[in-house]
């Protein structure tokens, strides 16, 4: 095979799982076989089944720009570069990665990931002789470092896998929990998988799971965190919201001081759990810290935090003229939010629904039908909350009920676990209560909804 035709190839074989039996394409040799069989047996990032929807990569990309570059880090990035066609700077991110662990963190089980992946990333470009190479590496590392008794996966690969399976949907945080209960399994004191398990534990689940002990399973959760590593601003401030939220404790001086210290080092890593904290105490105090901190960052993520609280305002505003020059201030914000943030889905969803409150309701629908033109590149979490916005949007503004439905339908179909596939199917069943069946509903209702 020439250059060009081999790694066309590799890309095909690569997708082939994704595509009916009869488009997968039938130019296998024994040695692809070999060595696909061999690769999809590797713990890697490759075989976590974390999705290849562009926009929700390029938005991981983004957001981890600003991030502290750690193994992790590396690693995931590569993934990311990869599966968008980035192979060469896929590469560079992954021996970076391999250098940070011989360098600065010397655990060679943690190479077991990163020569998998490395593997993958050669197989796409079509170097079967590195492809080989990368497999016998990490099958040595298995022989040399295997999975302690009670467990399948060796801890260090546990944790690996937590924390890239963290920054995906609900269903993949609840995946994280298992896998860094069992890493903590093996090593009990690791602060950084204690860190790992309170921030999936907090955001896995639905709010109609949330039972009285499941929530304080994860403050308890939380706090062990905390304690293992106290100068880490982000748990601090989860630990006092979560108090808070949880055990009703006023724990505003505390939060005050958090954001002070935030101020003054510049580690804003925590600001989304501080105004959360103050917003909930009011709209207007949420404001007043945002601003603080805007004076001093005016980053695009401080600028995103006071846009999400602006619009908290707008929406619990009554219609009034002063509510329509706030959604307009608003849309400011917003416009440079997703500016700075353009696949960042719900921030264009905001926008579009802000424009309604300035009556400017072809705006926003212009903005849904660019959003809906683009579908293919949303995970089913992030389809399911598009559908079901549009869906609303149909119904209060374009008094399209009919479509409203089809659309709610299409978010309730979605076998994805979120709270808009909830919140879709909740809407559904009161219209049946309502009395407005239409057969199409009523089979929906009766057949597809759990």
């Amino acid at each position: 095979m020439n250059l060009l035709f081999r790694h066309h190839h590799y890309r095909l074989l690569l997708h082939s799982h994704h595509l009916p039996d009869q488009t997968r394409p039938l130019l296998f040799t024994g040695m692809d076989y070999s060595l696909r069989s061999k690769l999809e047996k590797l713990e890697s990032h490759f075989t976590w089944n974390l999705g290849s929807y562009k926009n929700e990569l390029q938005k991981l990309k983004r957001k981890m720009e600003t991030e502290h570059q750690s193994v992790h880090f590396y690693n995931l990035l590569g993934f990311i570069q990869d599966s968008l066609g980035f192979h060469e700077e896929a590469l560079m991110s992954l021996q970076k990665a391999g250098s940070v662990i011989q360098e600065k963190e010397p655990r060679e089980v943690q190479l077991q990931v990163n020569k998998a992946n490395l593997a993958w990333v050669y197989f796409h470009l079509g170097d079967l002789e590195k492809v080989k190479e990368y497999v016998e590496e990490v099958e040595r590392l298995w022989g040399i470092h295997p999975a302690p008794p009670g467990c399948s996966l060796h801890p260090e690969v546990c944790g690996e896998k937590g924390w890239t399976l963290v920054r995906f949907s609900k269903e993949k945080k609840q995946e994280a929990i298992t896998f860094f209960k069992m890493a903590l399994k093996a090593e009990p004191n690791r602060k950084e998988w204690h860190k790992g398990l309170a921030l999936a534990m907090s955001k896995a689940f639905l709010w109609s799971e949330l039972t009285q002990e499941l929530k304080d399973r994860i403050l308890v959760q939380v706090k062990r965190a905390a304690e293992f590593d106290p100068n880490d601003l982000l748990l601090q401030c989860l630990y006092v919201l979560k108090k808070s939220e949880i055990q009703k404790e006023n724990t505003e001086e505390e939060m005050q001081t958090l954001l002070q210290k935030a101020i003054s080092t510049g580690n804003l890593t925590g600001l989304c759990y501080i105004i959360e904290y103050f917003r909930r105490i009011s709209i207007d105090r949420a404001i007043q810290e945002a601003q603080r901190v805007w004076e001093k960052f005016p980053t695009p993520e401080v600028n995103k935090r006071l846009a999400i609280i602006h619009k908290h305002k707008v929406f619990i505003m009554r219609e009034s003229l002063k509510r329509r020059q706030e959604a307009m201030k608003t849309i400011e914000f917003y416009k440079e939010f997703v500016k700075a943030y353009p696949e960042d889905l719900g921030g264009w969803v905001t926008l579009a629904n802000l424009h309604c409150y300035t009556h400017n309701v072809e705006r926003a629908t212009e903005i849904y039908q660019e959003l809906l033109s683009k579908e293919q590149d949303f995970p089913p979490h992030d389809k399911q909350y598009l559908y079901r916005k549009y869906a609303n949007h149909l119904r209060f503004n374009e008094k399209s009920e009919a479509r409203s439905i089809d659309f709610l339908m299409k978010a309730a179909e979605i076998n994805a676990l979120s709270e808009e596939r909830e919140k879709s199917i909740r809407v559904l069943e009161s219209i049946l209560l309502k009395g407005k069946k239409t057969f199409t509903v009523r089979r929906f209702a009766t057949s597809s909804v759990p």
